[in-house]
């Protein structure tokens, strides 16, 4: 979710098929409480993303913590995606989880909770915070071993942000990765920027499904300390237009068949804020932004 503070360019997006098929809306939050919030509920989605630190049974918290979560769509009917991430404990993006305690987490995982199908084997692989920045070969083996411990899920096998390493990582990544068919990729920069050029590297560079995991619009981004960047910072009007534009990038191929938006509710303390609805519960425009898009065709089950 890192982004520089980039120039606006124009929008140019193709037109889309007359009978393409809507792609299937999400919403991604890590709090459970989105699930019984009425106006998530009003939306009628049934998707939802969550990014789960690979070494999650490990912490007592982090365990309550995920089976509230899991309990709390389930109750609502909604089907969990699960993306692996870091630890993020301090030094945790370069802490690369051996074969060994992958597999055996995700086995832990699956043996809680049988009921979710649908994966991603690492979260913004590419992202210099991540350990596998550097080592796309790791992360086409992490997916490999999901894929076999799990033959009959829906797994994403790279999930990526739209940087400029994306294209490169990607190509290496695919030299060891044993017939992926979808990818993820977190689109904020042309959702943002009024640019479509991420989404379109990405549909050049692979075959396959393309889902939207992780996009929306950047309300705040606050510069990480000791950082060179601006950070970045958007009217509520703004983020609602950014919305919208993922819409319209969706659009732009039917291999675009799904969109999970981040994040529900505002957290003020956080650096990051993409959120629909403010902490005090109040709705944002991008909220109303949110739902014209489900209204215009858009896929929820």
């Amino acid at each position: 979710m890192l982004l520089c503070l980039p120039a606006l360019a124009c929008l140019a997006l193709a037109a889309p098929a007359s009978a393409a098929r809507a792609p299937i809306v999400g919403i991604g939050d890590q709090n459970s409480h989105m699930f019984s919030d009425p106006a998530f509920r009003a939306l009628g989605v049934k998707h939802s993303r969550l990014a789960l630190a690979w070494n999650w049974n490990r912490d007592p918290h982090t365990l309550a913590q995920t089976d509230a979560w899991m309990a709390a769509a389930r109750a609502a009917r909604v089907r969990p995606l699960i993306a692996f991430n870091r630890d993020w404990s301090d030094g945790g993006h370069r802490k690369l989880p051996s074969m060994r305690a992958y597999r055996r987490s995700f086995r832990a995982f699956r043996a809680r909770y049988p009921h979710v199908r649908e994966f991603s084997a690492w979260n913004e692989a590419n992202h210099s915070t991540q350990p596998t920045y550097r080592k796309p070969k790791a992360a086409a083996r992490f997916y490999n071993a999901m894929r076999a411990s799990c033959p009959r899920c829906t797994i994403v096998a790279a999930d990526v942000l739209d940087s400029r390493n994306m294209v490169p990582w990607l190509k290496k990544f695919r030299r060891y990765a044993r017939k992926p068919k979808i990818w993820g990729l977190h689109n904020y920069q042309d959702a943002n920027n009024g640019t479509s050029d991420g989404t379109r590297e990405l549909l050049k560079a692979v075959r396959g499904q393309i889902w939207l995991t992780e996009t929306g619009g950047i309300r705040r981004l606050k510069p990480q300390p000791g950082s060179k960047g601006r950070g970045r910072r958007a009217t509520l009007s703004g983020q609602a237009a950014a919305v919208g534009r993922v819409y319209r990038l969706a659009r732009m191929s039917s291999r675009i068949s799904r969109i999970y938006f981040y994040e529900w509710k505002a957290q003020p303390r956080n650096r990051w804020d993409s959120a629909f609805v403010n902490a005090d519960g109040t709705l944002r425009p991008a909220y109303y932004a949110l739902k014209r898009g489900l209204k215009n065709g858009v896929a929820r089950r």
